[in-house]
């Protein structure tokens, strides 16, 4: 089952009529979710899932985030943040670089399954060419 704005809305339980999704991002088993709850950018909520066995996502946190952060849990490496729309984020992740776009927003989102406890870093943001 994939894991995209349409789901990432329907699976938190958020009203489309006004929550926004400002970026989502999966992959092996690990998704999360940058929820702008009511639209107008005040309250932003990261919502965590995990994969069941049978294909199901399961959702494993929610709360009010920063405009950016990273963290690792038991399952997952997450980071996330704002640079202009576009923007091209290159994060260091387990002696790894992973580049991650900006959306129109300009909010990027990076998830990874891991189980080692590493927290992602930014490595450098390189605006968009046009």
């Amino acid at each position: 089952m994939d894991f995209d704005h349409e789901s990432a809305l329907r699976l938190g339980g958020w009203d489309p009529r006004y929550a926004v999704v400002l970026a989502a991002s999966a992959c092996d088993g690990a998704a999360a979710a940058l929820i702008d709850t009511n639209g107008d950018g005040a309250d932003v909520d990261l919502d965590q899932y995990q994969q069941a066995p049978d294909g199901r996502w399961v959702e494993v946190a929610s709360g009010n985030c920063d405009d950016s952060g990273a963290f690792a849990t038991g399952f997952m490496a997450v980071a996330w943040g704002r640079a202009l729309p576009r923007a091209l984020v290159t994060l260091q992740f387990q002696a790894a670089m992973h580049d991650v776009e900006c959306t129109d927003q300009g909010w990027w989102m990076f998830v990874m399954a891991s189980r080692s406890g590493d927290t992602p870093t930014v490595a450098a943001i390189a605006e968009a060419s046009h």
